[in-house]
């Protein structure tokens, strides 16, 4: 079986992002975090790259007004606003993609994971925040990868016998290091691992790892999500003018995790301890955004709210965070993934698009005004 390449330059830029991504992490797991995502990498770059997908921006923070589709005015209070991961152009055609990881089953197109996504407002917001900024984007396409479910395992002795003997596994040369650890291990190394890894992505299951869906949008939906999107605003600002941010007990373990807020929320800690401590942005995402984010509504923040209100709060209005706030590993290995797909895009982008925004580094694209604010923001 012949060798995968795994040397072109946009793999080559990835794999420098992962580790750059990781070199301030105190997490137990961040090298087998590394491995995964260089695996994935390749894997990604054997399914995708001979696509001819012209990336336009990459990783662009956009804000707009957020307007009020009834009355056409402008809330007195809050923008929109959102990173999008790519805006490209093929075909004459110019969209956005959105990238996802996921547990979940993603080769079958009926699988519960692709039916939400149907209904998921990510896409909407982005085409709308586009489309205020003056770019009616064509199409958008959710991007997926699959996270592995295998993990380092237990080697034969036959199987260890025949790569000391070849000086290979799964296709690719073994170093030194790891031969000699299988004289007493009987586990694969890290790096037997992810040579196991990168051929399953890369030639036995890459389906199982990469698929994109399209995203159709007419106007009248983004129309209509515009009109949510206004009465989500109202909502917030009704919860902030009426200090009433309601819990829901239903979230408190969502994906069988705690909430970060769980401790304040049932008595045993208080925001004011010093414990937490005050962000100077409320969106992570959006650090590039001017003061501090309070009056931005995301996608996230939407869903936050719809989640649980006193969440919401927490996280938006008083913008806390713990000290000590430890690295979960889905939440780590999405922000390497992000990194390592951020250079593997940027290896393609022309030095400058036609309509001069395309960039690597973040920036923001704000739309002008367009009117008189709504009285109707005021008060609910």
């Amino acid at each position: 079986m012949a060798m995968v390449k795994t040397d072109t330059l946009a793999v080559e830029s990835a794999k420098v992002a992962i580790a750059e991504a990781l070199c301030d992490s105190c997490a137990e797991n961040a090298e087998l975090i590394a491995c995964k995502c260089r695996a994935l990498i390749v894997g990604y770059d054997v399914r995708w790259s001979s696509m001819d997908w012209i990336p336009q921006s990459i990783e662009q923070t956009w804000v707009a007004d957020l307007l009020n589709p009834e009355t056409q005015r402008n809330s007195r209070t809050f923008r929109i606003g959102g990173k999008i991961d790519l805006i490209y152009q093929r075909a004459g055609k110019l969209g956005l993609v959105d990238h996802k990881t996921t547990s979940q089953d993603i080769a079958d197109p009926e699988s519960p994971f692709w039916r939400v996504l149907a209904i998921e407002g990510q896409a909407s917001h982005y085409h709308l925040l586009t489309w205020q900024n003056g770019i009616k984007l064509d199409e958008a396409v959710w991007d997926v990868m699959r996270k592995p479910q295998i993990s380092p395992k237990k080697l034969s002795k036959a199987e260890r016998t025949a790569i000391v003997a070849n000086r290979e596994y799964c296709d690719y040369l073994v170093s030194q290091a790891s031969l000699d650890s299988l004289q007493t291990d009987e586990r694969e190394t890290l790096e037997l691992y992810e040579a196991r890894l990168t051929r399953d992505c890369t030639v036995e299951r890459p389906e199982h790892y990469f698929q994109r869906r399209p995203v159709p949008r007419l106007d009248s939906e983004l129309i209509e999500y515009a009109r949510e999107l206004w009465e989500h605003g109202q909502e917030i600002l009704h919860a902030r003018n009426t200090n009433r941010h309601a819990r829901n007990s239903g979230a408190c373990l969502l994906y069988g995790t705690p909430c970060k807020f769980l401790g304040i929320c049932s008595g045993y800690d208080t925001p004011d301890s010093d414990k937490w401590a005050r962000k100077a942005n409320v969106h992570s995402e959006l650090r590039e955004l001017e003061g501090d984010g309070r009056d931005v509504v995301t996608n996230s923040r939407i869903r936050c709210f719809q989640t649980c209100r006193r969440k919401h709060y927490y996280q938006y209005e008083m913008g806390i965070e713990r000290y000590d706030e430890e690295e979960r590993e889905v939440l780590l290995f999405g922000h390497v993934w992000h990194h390592a797909l951020a250079a593997w895009w940027s290896t393609f982008l022309p030095e400058e698009s036609e309509d001069g925004y395309s960039h690597t580094q973040p920036a923001v694209i704000a739309v002008a005004g367009h009117g008189a604010a709504d009285e109707a923001d005021v008060a609910f």
